[in-house]
């Protein structure tokens, strides 16, 4: 068994305080142990959760990590298309992400084949346009 310390936040500490008044936790350790839990099945259990999967993305980008930003983007997109309904402000923001990894891996061309692919689905997304005005405009 491994010990954990970590520093929580005064307002952290509240919210905690109040989950164990409320009765939901009988103490802190508990509280923390379940919500190591959650965050490690979170993470274990990558392939449902598109929205989950962008985050996990954008971390990876912000840590300097493209190629493993790109798996997360790919991934969730694949799962976005077998989905009935699409939520087009995760599209979007999917898509968006994995133009800036992509012209962070320096791979400007299928940058502009995403953006391109996006516009179908997204025809008159001002987003979208800007962003291939942008790029053809840097090709040129």
């Amino acid at each position: 068994m491994s010990k954990v310390t970590a520093e929580i936040s005064p307002e952290l500490s509240k919210q905690i305080d109040r989950i164990i008044r409320d009765g939901w936790f009988p103490d802190e350790e508990t509280v923390v142990r379940e919500a190591l839990l959650q965050f490690v099945d979170v993470k274990s259990f990558l392939g449902d959760s598109p929205r989950m999967l962008h985050r996990f993305a954008a971390d990876a980008l912000n840590d300097s990590k493209p190629e493993t930003a790109l798996k997360f983007a790919d991934r969730a997109l694949s799962l976005m298309s077998s989905q009935k309904v699409t939520d087009f402000s995760l599209y979007q923001n999917l898509i968006e992400l994995r133009v800036q990894t992509l012209l962070v891996l320096g791979r400007d061309s299928e940058a502009l084949g995403s953006l391109e692919e996006a516009k179908e689905l997204l025809p008159n997304n001002p987003t979208i346009a800007r962003w291939i005005d942008k790029l053809k405009k840097q090709r040129a």
